[in-house]
């Protein structure tokens, strides 16, 4: 299981809330049987009724070290919460009902025929709709990634950004919900949890979902057509003279000839990213280019940090860890070995 992050506040250390388990089985019908569950169940989210009908909830699955995977249904509804923070990814297959999903970026409805991909860390709650039938997956950060290198054949590219939300009616879409359906129903025959099904289910999961899910456009520098453009056109050429020196948004702003306001409204709406995230974007792309250098082998990690502008090495490395989904170590250490 990826390492726990800064937590949110009533969020637990991974390890004391999150177990191995080869196949589970819980049906609840009583508020005390979710108090139950949520306090020995071993899983990443805590569930609580919404009705005051006698809650009817099934949730049944299983998982390893590095993924899990489960079917959710529920006659009455129900909350769900996580209780931990950490590098994981989670694919929900919404296949009856609907569900509220509330995240660090607003509210959005989930209905039959759709799925959504979005990381643990982003989540706040899900609220399930009565007749609510989803089969879910979480997968770690890092075993994405690897499958993805594995893909390209390219161990230097970033994960790419997935669509949140999709359609389940394409080809692509149906064959992994229909994997991930099938071996769901294997997990009854799985006799522990080293068994060779996690490791196989983690390769079918990634490697499909990476080739079939919908990737997020990846935003572009705008032609400098408008004014907004030439503005950004324009900071983007002095952030990148400048990237290695320390350096004020109000000085980007001042080169630019705008107020940091407009700079920032330009950014927005040309890239869809703030300037500082641009800032940072660039800079942990340039880190991670040194330590895949052979050239640069020598230099410490700290020291690399510090020349493109970390200054706190607990904040980059956990920049740099949502960023490439491994650690700054664990990324020399595969490159240049």
């Amino acid at each position: 299981m990826p390492d726990s992050k800064s937590r949110q506040p009533g969020a637990r250390d991974v390890q004391s809330v999150w177990r191995s388990q080869r196949f589970f089985a819980h049906q609840l019908q009583s508020v005390r049987e979710f108090e139950r569950l949520n306090d020995d169940g071993g899983l990443a989210v805590n569930l609580y009724p919404v009705s005051r009908a006698t809650p009817q909830v099934r949730v049944e699955g299983g998982q390893s070290p590095t993924m899990s995977l489960w079917l959710t249904q529920s006659a009455t509804g129900f909350l769900t919460v996580p209780t931990l923070e950490a590098d994981l990814f989670t694919i929900r297959f919404v296949t009856g009902g609907q569900m509220i999903r509330r995240n660090v970026r607003g509210e959005q409805v989930v209905t039959q025929g759709y799925a959504t991909f979005s990381a643990l860390e982003d989540m706040r709650s899900g609220e399930a709709s009565s007749g609510f039938l989803a089969i879910s997956s979480t997968i770690a950060r890092a075993s994405l990634l690897s499958s993805y290198h594995a893909l390209e054949g390219k161990v230097d590219r970033p994960l790419p950004a997935l669509e949140p939300l999709t359609s389940i009616d394409g080809l692509g879409m149906r064959a992994l919900l229909l994997s991930l359906e099938q071996m769901q129903i294997r997990l009854r025959d799985v006799r522990t949890v080293d068994d060779l099904f996690f490791p196989l289910l983690e390769e079918i999961v990634s490697y499909q979902l990476l080739s079939v899910w919908p990737r997020a456009p990846v935003a572009e520098l705008p032609s400098p057509g408008s004014l907004s453009a030439s503005h950004v056109h324009r900071a983007v050429e002095y952030i990148g003279a400048h990237l290695a020196t320390p350096f004020r948004l109000a000085d980007v702003a001042a080169g630019v000839g705008v107020s940091v306001r407009m700079l920032q409204m330009s950014f927005k709406r040309e890239l869809g990213v703030t300037p500082v995230e641009f800032i940072i974007e660039r800079r942990l792309q340039q880190v991670h280019r040194d330590l895949c250098s052979e050239a640069q082998r020598d230099v410490s990690i700290a020291e690399l940090s510090r020349r493109w502008g970390f200054a706190h090495m607990s904040d980059f490395a956990q920049r740099y860890r949502r960023r490439f989904g491994c650690t700054p170590r664990e990324t020399r250490r595969d490159m240049l070995r």
